[in-house]
């Protein structure tokens, strides 16, 4: 195939992207649409989803309405996706929720399951039933959104933060386990960045007021940053020019971490 210039080899590609419905999801799936990607959207948002969806800028794309933490429903998207744009080339795994659950004694058990089930288990359900469709096409991408939450601490959030560096990890893991089938995996670690869920987490809470307490003024870049700015460097890693990349995990933080 021919690709055009500063498109990165997105031309044609055909991409499965959770959490797509808005936010770092909805930014990515536009990203790659604008470069020729083929999208398959999922999330459990249908009717937000329908709406991303038909704004991409190509004509086949495919709005696939299923909850990540579900095994029947994981399955039968990632079969439609497959079914809908041809196969797979790229996994993009964006599908997360937040919020403060409390201390470890405060967090509940339904807490804990429900934030690990949707944030890690996800990403691994989706993952395993794609990898096959990965391997059929000679290799691919997967790229893992986790958090600078997986990287440091956070007051209130053992069970986001448990499962977010478990995203770290289980992205580790795969790099080393599909390096030699031609399958690259990598994870992009966004800090604070202007969508629904870090508006729906800043609900006024102790565990959250402690928080922003402890990390004002935190940010060297002195913003949050933008979806697009995220969608970005997730674009890149599932390009051809981050053909070198595997295994990585990647804060783009505004300097969070680094603080």
């Amino acid at each position: 195939m021919s690709v055009p210039a500063g498109d990165g080899g997105h031309a044609g590609r055909r991409v499965l992207v959770t959490g797509a419905a808005s936010g770092i999801g909805r930014a990515t799936s536009a990203w790659l649409a604008e470069r020729g990607a083929l999208i398959a959207g999922v999330d459990r948002d249908g009717d937000e989803l329908d709406r991303a969806m038909r704004l991409l800028a190509t004509p086949r794309s495919v709005a696939i309405a299923a909850d990540v933490s579900d095994e029947a429903q994981v399955f039968s998207a990632v079969d439609r996706a497959v079914e809908s744009v041809g196969g797979l080339d790229a996994v993009i795994n964006v599908a997360g929720i937040g919020g403060y659950t409390g201390d470890v004694g405060a967090t509940t058990a339904a807490d804990w399951r429900n934030v690990i089930d949707v944030n890690l288990t996800g990403v691994f359900l989706v993952c395993h039933y794609a990898i096959q469709h990965l391997r059929d096409g000679g290799g691919g991408s997967i790229v893992n959104v986790g958090s600078q939450y997986g990287l440091v601490g956070c007051i209130g959030s053992p069970a986001y933060v448990a499962a977010k560096a478990g995203v770290a990890g289980l992205t580790r893991a795969m790099a080393l386990d599909h390096a030699e089938e031609n399958i690259r995996v990598n994870c992009v670690c966004p800090g604070p960045v202007d969508t629904p869920m870090r508006e729906a987490g800043s609900a006024p809470s102790v565990w959250h007021d402690l928080e922003m307490a402890r990390t004002r003024g935190r940010l060297p870049l002195g913003r949050p940053g933008t979806p697009v700015e995220i969608a970005a460097v997730i674009g890149f890693l599932a390009s051809d020019e981050a053909a070198y990349m595997t295994g990585a995990v990647i804060p783009v933080d505004g300097g969070w971490t680094a603080a």
